[in-house]
């Protein structure tokens, strides 16, 4: 199969195009050329501008693709322009999130909305732009899922190349040598998925074409409690988390990058019955996955982060009531 990825370079779109490339499709990766992953030197390049998108067809027209894979559509403007873009006759599969859900909003308001899991007829977010003018998950569905296109929510993503450094709450803290970290109550649920599994649905999808027009929760089934999680980052870290205590400290304590260790107002438990049940696809082995992980980002820090645990004192002196 002949394969377009929108944005195939950073995260989640260098795990898709290196999947599809080993099962031996044939893929052009469109970006804007800022990152140019040795892995990805085997595969077709194409530079251009997301805005600039529609000025291309002529060069993806001529490539003559079977399918389209949108991995850094941020908005309803992004979305047309990709659309603008592709020919009308291929299968399209655009990356969404679980922030569709109104559950999401929810959480953003401190109000409970939702039964959980979620599942894809759980109601949607009313309100637009919660995470800022430049982010909307909900226009990109509607608009690709009215071409025929296949909408995939991911939840929370992790993995090798995670920008967004999901473990680092723990891990930041592991590099310092602290042996106390403050936690809240740790019962918020929140769905996770490693990258490579997101590749491998992106996979499974494009092989059912009787698909088309659906929208899919990809997700792991089993879901640890946040605490829980912070516990199993420190266990898969090994000899770094060995002897670190995790202390429960007042919520109203927390330092800002513990508040999913808090008390939240609204779950986001996705269920990812729906594509198990009509695609076949599983997440391959969650704890290895997540042990894999946390490895490979305690040996690959951020170039920068912080060592100001000011807030950890504080908090931790608030538990211990002095």
């Amino acid at each position: 199969m002949r394969i377009v990825v929108l944005g195939g370079t950073w995260f989640i779109g260098r795990a898709v195009t290196q999947h599809l490339a080993r099962q031996g499709h044939d893929v052009l990766v469109v970006h804007r050329g800022k990152t140019e992953p040795a892995e990805l030197a085997s595969v077709r390049h194409l530079h251009v501008e997301r805005s600039a998108l529609p000025g291309a067809a002529g060069e993806i027209a001529a490539f003559r693709p079977d399918a389209a894979v949108d991995v850094s559509a941020g908005n309803g403007a992004d979305a047309q322009a990709a659309l603008a873009a592709l020919p009308d006759d291929i299968a399209l599969v655009a990356i969404s999130s679980g922030d569709v859900y109104r559950a999401y909003e929810g959480l953003h308001t401190d109000r409970q909305t939702d039964l959980v899991p979620l599942t894809e007829t759980s109601p949607l977010r009313e309100r637009r732009y919660v995470d800022g003018s430049d982010y909307e998950n909900l226009e990109i569905e509607e608009l690709y899922l009215a071409r025929g296109g296949v909408s995939l929510r991911l939840g929370c993503v992790y993995g090798p190349y995670d920008y967004q450094r999901r473990f680092e709450f723990v891990l930041r803290r592991l590099r310092a040598g602290r042996t106390a970290i403050p936690v809240g109550s740790g019962g918020f649920l929140f769905s996770r998925v490693h990258v490579d599994d997101v590749a491998s649905a992106v996979s499974t999808v494009l092989d059912h074409p009787d698909c088309a027009g659906e929208a899919f929760n990809v997700v792991e089934r089993p879901t640890a409690p946040y605490r829980l999680f912070a516990e199993q980052i420190l266990a898969a870290a090994g000899d770094a988390g060995a002897g670190t205590e995790l202390v429960r400290v007042p919520d109203p304590a927390l330092p800002p990058d513990m508040m999913l260790t808090g008390t939240l107002s609204q779950h986001l438990l996705m269920d990812p019955g729906k594509i198990r049940s009509t695609l076949g696809w599983e997440a391959a082995d969650p704890e290895a996955a997540l042990e894999a992980s946390v490895r490979w980002h305690l040996t690959h820090p951020p170039q920068e982060w912080s060592r100001d645990f000011s807030a950890d004192d504080t908090a931790l002196a608030a538990a211990s009531g002095t």
